[in-house]
């Protein structure tokens, strides 16, 4: 492993979500502090539902963090995943636990890449797109 990998979570990543029912989710972007394990900051999704805060642990390979969303009435979402060795791209899964009876758990995949790097182009290109698309 290279001396110059970057096992930290800190910084600015682009990722996509998507639903375990193959429905499209959405492109986000997010912030993250990290400090002895501890992360908080901020994602940024690229449809109605807006920004959120989040908080969480991390350390290497592993990140759980909690999002809570700004808009009122949105239920909180549960993220679990894993960075790579290169230390670039983070890739888990969601969960929204049912807060009624009778209905089950929504759940799906996440990526995310560090911006900046060659593989959060197309996340880029895409998120432009998108937001171009909602413009119109």
């Amino acid at each position: 492993m290279s001396e110059n990998v970057n096992h930290s979570i800190a910084g600015s990543w682009l990722g996509k979500y998507g639903y375990q029912d193959d429905s499209d989710g959405s492109t986000f972007e997010a912030v993250f502090l990290e400090s002895r394990g501890y992360i908080e900051g901020s994602i940024l999704d690229d449809c109605s539902l807006g920004e959120a805060f989040v908080t969480g642990t991390f350390v290497y390979p592993n990140i759980s963090f909690t999002k809570k969303y700004r808009k009122p009435g949105l239920e909180p979402v549960e993220y679990r995943g894993q960075m790579s060795e290169d230390g670039q791209s983070l890739l888990g899964v969601w969960t929204i636990k049912a807060e009624r009876p009778g209905l089950l758990d929504n759940r799906g995949t996440w990526t995310a890449f560090r911006d900046g790097t060659e593989d959060a182009f197309p996340i880029k290109t895409l998120r432009k797109e998108l937001l171009a698309q909602a413009g119109s």
